[in-house]
C-alpha cells in the first residue's frame, strides 16, 4: 500500500483524525437535511420535491465514484456529497415524522446503538474480518445494490413495489437489508486500520469518514423504514 505512505515529516493518519473528519461532515450534512426536511414537511411529497432528490442522488452518486476512484479528493468533494445526502434524509425523515411522530430520534438513536454494537465486536476482536468475510459482505452489498436497482426499474415501468409491502414479507426483507448495511461497519474498520497500520497520510482520514458516513445513512434509512412498517406503514413515503 506505498501509494497510501505520509512521505518523510507528514503528518499521518489516525482514528481522532477521522473522528473530526466525521464530525465535519455531519456538521454540513445537517445544514442539507434542514434544507431537506423543509421541503419534506408534510408526507405528501410533491413533483418538485421529487426532482431535487433525484437530482441530489445522481450528483451524489457521481461524487461518490470520484472520491472512490481518487480517495484524497475525499476530504473537498466529500462535503458536497454530504450535504446532497443530508438534502435527500431530510427530505425523507421529514416525510417519516408527519407520519409518525418521534420516529426519526427512535431511527436515529437506534442506528447509533447497531454501529456501536458492530464497533465493539469489531474492537474486541469477537468479529475478525477476514478475506473470507470481506467477500461475503460485498456479495451481500452486491445484492443490495441489484435489489434496490431492479425494484426502481419495475416501479419506473409502472409495476408493482418489490419490498413486500408492510407486511411479515416487508419487514423481513428490511431487516435483511439493514443486516447487510451493518455489515459494511466491519469493512470501514478495518479499511480504517489498515490505512493507519501503513503509515497513511492525513489526507486519507477524510476517506476514512466517508465510508463510515455511507453505512451509517444506509443504516439509518434501512432503521427508519423498519420503524415505518412496524407502525402499520407500507415502508415508503408515497406521493
Amino acid at each position: 500500500m506505498r501509494e497510501f505512505t505520509c512521505a518523510g515529516t507528514g503528518q499521518r493518519m489516525t482514528r481522532l483524525g477521522v473522528a473530526r473528519a466525521l464530525g465535519v461532515f455531519t456538521i454540513f450534512g445537517l445544514v442539507g437535511a434542514g434544507f431537506g426536511w423543509h421541503e419534506g414537511a408534510g408526507a405528501q411529497i410533491t413533483n418538485r420535491t421529487e426532482t431535487l432528490i433525484f437530482v441530489a442522488i445522481i450528483a451524489a452518486l457521481v461524487l461518490s465514484f470520484v472520491i472512490m476512484s481518487h480517495p484524497k479528493s475525499a476530504r473537498s468533494l466529500g462535503v458536497a456529497y454530504t450535504i446532497l445526502e443530508g438534502f435527500v434524509v431530510g427530505v425523507i425523515s421529514a416525510a417519516y415524522n408527519a407520519l409518525y411522530h418521534g420516529i426519526v430520534e427512535e431511527a436515529v438513536g437506534a442506528t447509533f446503538g447497531v454501529a456501536l454494537v458492530v464497533w465493539f465486536f469489531y474492537g474486541t476482536g469477537i468479529i475478525n474480518v477476514t478475506a473470507r468475510l470481506t467477500r461475503i459482505i460485498t456479495m451481500a452489498v452486491l445484492g443490495a445494490i441489484i435489489f434496490y436497482g431492479v425494484t426502481l426499474l419495475v416501479m419506473a415501468f409502472g409495476g408493482p413495489d418489490l419490498d413486500g409491502g408492510g407486511g411479515i414479507l416487508g419487514i423481513g426483507i428490511s431487516l435483511v437489508l439493514a443486516a447487510v448495511a451493518a455489515s459494511t461497519f466491519l469493512l470501514d474498520f478495518d479499511r480504517i486500520d489498515k490505512l493507519i497500520a501503513s503509515g497513511a497520510s492525513h489526507e486519507y482520514e477524510s476517506y476514512g469518514a466517508f465510508g463510515l458516513l455511507i453505512s451509517f445513512i444506509w443504516l439509518y434509512l434501512e432503521i427508519l423504514n423498519i420503524l415505518g412498517r412496524l407502525r402499520g406503514g407500507g415502508g415508503s413515503i408515497r406521493r
